[in-house]
């Protein structure tokens, strides 16, 4: 089936590639959408008089806004364009991973939340400085700030980019002339997006960015659903047409995935998916303060509990509803083959599949709907830059300035938030025009696995190891931390290091599967913590015992009136 898609991209049959573009209708649609979330964060940033309104909303957010806030803000426009680019060069087993999901909201609901819930935090990491000390809440902070969101930022804002100037540029093209090249409008989409969720975040703070965060998840699920509606009546084909040609070994397509292999460098293993997903999940919803800064601006566990179940929920049906667009793509292709164009030719090749989305947005979608689609790119985009923006304004306010200024006024602390929501805005934008520059080698999924999700794993098990190793001190926490992170990019990149290394002929260059560094790294990190506890200077007992799991949640935790 791939080798009949590249056949017909040169094929002396195939038609002429359709001009693409948006239309007047279509930027209506668009610029309704940019107005409406400027409007949100013009109207929110009357009610940012304290610190604690722009950081946690004054912890009175309604439950099922912070749900759908998580969800959008943790999708992305890396998630969106991914997953059906996912499902159409690899097949299905990313999508079935997502069959983890029940057992991930059952720990998340009655594990994590019942312990972070009755903290009463503002910063996730203020626990570890609570139960370790200074360095080890501060090494986290850094580790979030400077490894995992900063460049998860910088791709979301430019993976969005990529897609809207591909899918606008022969239109606006049109309206300037020729002059114009893609790589320039290709900037000045990324920075408008980077400025815009700047611009609202900065002025309505959380507030607006869950606001914003619902409007945008509507219109996420309505894009998707709508790719389907019109591939489905062009074609006259469902889910279980596209299924077959998925699946169809005949033509090409993919087999459904073994569930498991001891071959580690195996990627396409439902049981590596699954591990992934699942501790992706766990990881997230436990040591990342983007998802868990939404939790916090909820009043009681009660209310984070629902939010969550519509968090996952909704996550739910928008994954389902994206890997039917990849298999819905694939099948529209298929049948039309004279619609396809070079640059999307062989999806099995890296970064192509990620392209199939896009152009079918800007090629073969009616007027006003190509436009909805579009405004679904930039609400995926800016509704995970907003959160990032405000997460990392937070823990850098709370957990470094804060902390160094004790005495600070709210009035100046709310001053600082928003400058440095500013700068980091900025920065972000900055990122991404440097990342366009890189060698694109790698699809969307890939990239993510082998760069910021490397923090993630030894995050989370800093917080493992509080809340269920009392005996574990400090020093070995941080030690562990760093030796987990060594193994996530180890892992991440084993093949360029022996190749850069020149060590060919004496190690092997198979690493384990993209799946498997976020499993890996959180469990070394776990047990090398576990075991550096036992023969270090061990913790005061009588002090960590009162800040683990069984203890908050059972009702003994007192909040310290000072650090250990």
């Amino acid at each position: 089936m791939f080798a009949l898609l590249a056949q017909a991209a040169s094929a002396d049959t195939a038609a002429p590639a359709p001009t693409g573009g948006l239309h007047g209708l279509d930027y209506v649609v668009l610029g309704v959408y940019l107005l409406g979330v400027l409007g949100v964060g013009v109207y929110f940033s009357r009610q940012q008089t304290r610190s604690e309104d722009y950081f946690v909303g004054g912890r009175k957010m309604p439950w099922f806004a912070v749900g759908l806030s998580i969800m959008a803000s943790l999708l992305s426009t890396i998630s969106y364009l991914a997953s059906p680019g996912e499902m159409i060069k690899n097949g299905p087993t990313m999508a079935l991973a997502w069959l983890i999901v029940p057992f991930v909201f059952l720990v998340v609901s009655f594990v994590w939340l019942p312990f972070l819930m009755k903290l009463k935090l503002t910063s996730v990491y203020e626990y570890l400085d609570r139960r370790f000390g200074r360095r080890a809440g501060q090494l986290a902070s850094i580790l979030f700030v400077f490894v995992l969101r900063l460049f998860w930022m910088g791709m979301v804002v430019l993976t969005a980019s990529v897609a809207v100037a591909d899918i606008t540029y022969a239109s606006v093209v049109g309206l300037v002339g020729a002059g114009l090249s893609l790589t320039n409008w290709t900037l000045l989409v990324l920075v408008s997006v980077g400025m815009l969720a700047t611009l609202y975040t900065v002025m309505g703070g959380i507030q607006a960015v869950i606001w914003t965060d619902v409007v945008q998840t509507v219109i996420l699920i309505a894009g998707a659903i709508l790719t389907l509606v019109i591939i489905m009546v062009e074609t006259r084909t469902g889910p279980l047409d596209w299924w077959t040609t998925m699946t169809d070994s005949t033509a090409g397509g993919h087999e459904f995935p073994p569930l498991w292999s001891w071959d580690l460098g195996e990627r396409n293993v439902l049981g590596f998916a699954l591990l992934h997903s699942g501790f992706w999940y766990l990881c997230t919803f436990l040591g990342d303060q983007v998802a868990m800064q939404r939790y916090f601006t909820l009043d009681s566990l009660r209310s984070a509990v629902r939010a969550n179940l519509v968090n996952f929920s909704c996550d739910l049906v928008i994954m389902i509803l994206l890997a039917l667009c990849g298999m819905a793509l694939l099948t529209y292709y298929t049948l039309n083959p004279a619609e396809i164009v070079a640059g999307i030719s062989d999806p099995q090749q890296d970064q192509v599949a990620d392209r199939v989305f896009p152009h079918f947005i800007g090629h073969h979608l009616p007027v006003g709907a190509a436009g909805l689609l579009v405004a679904a790119l930039f609400a995926a985009a800016m509704s995970s830059l907003d959160s990032g923006i405000n997460s990392v304004a937070t823990v850098l306010t709370v957990d470094f300035i804060r902390k160094k200024h004790p005495d600070i006024t709210d009035e100046r602390e709310l001053t600082l938030a928003r400058r440095m929501s500013v700068a980091i805005g900025f920065g972000c934008t900055a990122l991404a025009i440097g990342l366009m520059f890189l060698p694109k080698d790698l699809n969307i999924i890939d990239a993510s696995a082998r760069t910021f999700n490397c923090a993630l794993g030894p995050l989370a098990s800093m917080f493992l190891v509080g809340m269920f190793l009392p005996h574990v001190g400090e020093k070995a926490v941080v030690i562990a931390t760093a030796c987990g992170t060594l193994i996530a990019l180890v892992v991440s990149w084993w093949s360029e290091l022996v190749t850069g290394l020149g060590l060919e002929g004496l190690i092997s260059e198979a690493h384990p599967g993209t799946f498997l560094i976020l499993p890996l790294s959180a469990v070394g990190s776990f047990l090398i913590a576990a075991v550096l506890g036992s023969v270090m200077q061990p913790a005061d007992l009588e002090v960590t015992k009162k800040l683990t799991w069984r203890a908050v949640v059972k009702g003994d935790y007192a909040e310290p009136t000072d650090t250990l």
